[in-house]
């Protein structure tokens, strides 16, 4: 019988494949002797749990196709995963990703057993990564954060949800670093302080709902836009100032104990003459509402400009 799918244009062929997920496209080797490697040309892997009926199944499925040599540069690696996460499936993902030189690393997990931990990523140089999103169901440690010379030279989009923070300058490692989102991120330092010490820094997005951030210091001159909701708002240090933001974002979830209003507002004042030098600030209707309160004291602030404020 003739081989219809050889007679495809290469280009199709790669066309089809990249719009199956990992899984199907790993078994269209069984289509053909032409098509037994052609799954390994597609740029990016994606591993989800959600099509498979057992979790031993799907972490075989995961070992199988990791353990196959690539014709081409694995661009993007994208692994979710739901129950409970053993480290030894972490662990062979994350190393086959630094393996294959990947730009984009994508996880998002329930939670992880015994050893609650992301991979320790500073043990392996990771040169080509570009972006990286960290997502789990319940706080997990990272082991890499702080000064490490070396592992992320290239790391410019870096994305954190219930990531446990521990080290007081966590994000000096990424030289390159210009865009960083943190929800829901839990903080054990010393006073809740969260420092953000990148230079090149362009967007920056904190989301906290569960656990109070007290101080935030800022180290951002490059920094264009901000985003901020939370149930409170931290005393912000910023050295270098913010010259150049264009757009700030303010938001909380409006609930506070009467008492705690003033104490609430007055913060939110301080985090407005942080911001002073913003071109465009939009604020959602509970910070309007907390304004309101004392809308006597707020004629009484001056600000240097005066922002657009949507």
């Amino acid at each position: 019988m003739a081989d219809r799918l050889k007679a495809l244009p290469e280009d199709l062929q790669f066309r089809i494949l990249s719009s199956l997920e990992t899984e199907q496209a790993f078994k269209t080797s069984l289509l053909s002797k032409t098509w037994s490697s052609k799954w390994t040309y597609v740029p990016f892997l994606k591993f989800s749990s959600y099509r498979f009926k057992k979790l031993n199944d799907f972490d075989k499925f995961v070992y199988a196709a990791s353990s196959f040599r690539r014709s081409t540069q694995l661009v993007k690696l994208s692994f979710t995963r739901s129950g409970i996460c053993s480290a030894k499936i972490l662990k062979k993902v994350f190393d086959y990703a630094v393996k294959e030189g990947v730009e984009e690393l994508d996880a998002n997990i329930i939670r992880a057993r015994k050893d609650t931990s992301w991979p320790n990523m500073s043990l392996a140089s990771w040169d080509s990564l570009k972006r990286l999103k960290l997502d789990s169901l319940e706080p997990m440690c990272c082991s890499f954060f702080g000064p490490r010379s070396g592992s992320f030279k290239n790391l410019a989009n870096l994305y954190l949800k219930r990531v446990i923070i521990t080290d007081l300058d966590p994000f000096s490692g990424f030289p390159a670093l210009k865009k960083l989102k943190l929800v829901c991120c839990h903080l054990q330092t010393d006073g809740n302080t969260l420092k953000v010490h990148a230079p090149c820094l362009l967007e920056l997005t904190i989301v906290y709902y569960s656990k109070y951030v007290n101080r935030c210091n800022l180290t951002t001159p490059n920094l264009e836009y901000f985003e901020f909701r939370g149930n409170n708002f931290p005393r912000f240090e910023v050295t270098l100032g913010l010259p150049v933001l264009e757009t700030a974002i303010i938001k909380y979830n409006g609930f506070c104990k009467k008492l705690e209003e003033r104490t609430l507002f007055d913060d939110l004042i301080m985090v407005f003459e942080v911001l002073c030098n913003v071109k465009s600030l939009t604020i959602y209707s509970s910070v309007v509402h907390l304004l309101s309160l004392f809308l006597a004291a707020c004629m009484l602030v001056s600000v240097n400009t005066s922002p657009r404020i949507t």
